[in-house]
């Protein structure tokens, strides 16, 4: 099973439990549920369908949320020169240009309800509009992304990814639901302010898409190495998403580039990648996980653990101490009992070669769990602050590990006391 997660949207082509099932045996971690589509009585039966489906074995679910996106009203249709109609916010300013449909039509803005057209073109109703380079007042959430996260809490979403991202202060009012938030990084103001909404956000995902429409394309890549590797110095973890396998869509195979784009997210550091048409709407949707699933089990034997500490704090010396000497004895594993997750995420931010075997007794932070990179996750339901975890922790990893093993077992003293790493132990099982 590979190490990177696989995140998979749900879709037309993948709404039946049948479909469900087989993902989730291809290799799915996380189902992705875009709330741009569907009815929440829509999203409701997925939810229930997976939980069902998935049963103890955790699979994560992301509420994705639609946020502010601009669309179009009417039709829009020219060729260069022309002058339409186009509705748009009042703050655009003449001259700035706009993209219809991921730029495949380019225009430029004459007033607030008129534009001019660059590149020619015939799109329709509903397709996206994108203004690089226009100051837009607009909230990141909308009153549906309101109802959509009222609606996701009370349906027991895992986690809600946020677009229209574009300050550490946009995420403060999905944060205070209590659902850990995934910022997507697609708007130049993210970029520009990236680092104070990776420290900010539970996760991000490299929102590839309105990405390389909002910024010049070949900065994409750049900005994709950049935004990873903070996530990684922070323990965040971090999405790689958009058109990974787009070729999959009507296709069996993808091309020789779309697999060196996977493995070469995986050697950035991505805790996930994500598959949007291919298995929402696409011919071969477990195919694509298989082939994906394929692919990161490739380059994953390529990756080196990190050496250097990630941070300062004591933390990160006990998650640096831990995965060296587990290094240096040989041992089979980390053993890492955890309530909250954290020190998980602290161990897997150094990419050890060795499994890491995360104890919890709860549900909902072994799903969180599943899109973070190379954590197997058990079922502990024995963990609790007063219970003598250095000596029952072996019962749940007996068979995961070979009898004689010697293992390291890392954690925070007191026991399932959130957010404390101080306690490293070696142990035979």
């Amino acid at each position: 099973m590979a190490r990177t997660r696989i995140v998979a949207t749900l879709g037309p082509a993948t709404n039946s439990p049948e479909m469900v099932r087989a993902l989730i045996e291809a290799g799915v971690d996380v189902f992705r549920l875009n709330f741009s589509h569907g009815t929440h009585e829509d999203h409701g039966a997925r939810i229930k369908s997976i939980r069902k489906l998935a049963g103890e074995h955790p699979v994560a679910i992301l509420q994705d949320l639609c946020g502010p996106k601009l669309r179009l009203r009417q039709a829009v249709k020219g060729k260069p020169g022309d002058v339409v109609d186009l509705e748009l916010p009042a703050s655009v300013k003449a001259g700035e240009p706009v993209l219809l449909a991921d730029g495949i039509m380019q225009l430029e803005v004459v007033d607030a309800r008129r534009s001019r057209v660059v590149t020619g073109g015939d799109i329709p109703f509903g397709k996206g509009i994108n203004l690089p380079s226009s100051h837009l007042d607009i909230p990141s959430l909308t009153e549906k992304d309101r109802a959509d996260l009222e609606f996701g809490k009370a349906q027991g979403v895992d986690l809600v990814a946020l677009s229209f991202v574009r300050r550490a202060a946009d995420l403060d009012e999905v944060k205070r639901s209590g659902i850990p938030v995934i910022a997507k990084i697609e708007k130049p103001e993210a970029v520009r302010n990236m680092e104070e909404i990776v420290r900010a956000a539970d996760g991000v995902m490299v929102a590839r898409g309105d990405l390389g429409v909002e910024i010049p394309i070949e900065r994409v890549p750049v900005v994709q190495k950049r935004l990873i590797a903070m996530a990684n110095r922070e323990c965040k973890p971090v999405i790689t998403a958009t058109q990974m396998l787009r070729s999959m869509v009507s296709s069996p195979m993808p091309t020789r580039a779309e697999a060196t784009d996977v493995a070469n997210a995986v050697l950035d550091g991505t805790d996930a990648v994500m598959l949007s048409e291919e298995t929402a709407m696409g011919e071969y949707p477990v195919q694509a996980v298989k082939v994906m699933e394929r692919i990161l089990l490739e380059a994953e034997p390529l990756l080196s653990p990190r050496r250097e500490m990630l941070g300062p704090e004591s933390a990160d010396a006990i998650a640096h101490a831990a995965c060296a000497l587990a290094e240096r004895v040989g041992a089979a594993a980390l053993v890492v009992p955890t309530s909250s997750g954290y020190t998980a995420r602290r161990i897997a931010g150094y990419r050890p070669r060795i499994p890491i075997l995360v104890l919890s007794n709860s549900e909902v932070v072994r799903r969180r769990l599943s899109l973070v990179w190379g954590l197997e996750v058990i079922a502990a339901p024995w963990f609790n602050e007063t219970a003598p975890v250095l000596e029952r922790f072996r019962d749940s990893i007996r068979g995961l590990v070979p009898a004689g093993s010697t293992v390291v077992v890392t954690a925070g003293w007191p026991f399932a006391r959130p957010g404390t790493t101080n306690l490293i132990h070696i142990a035979t099982v």
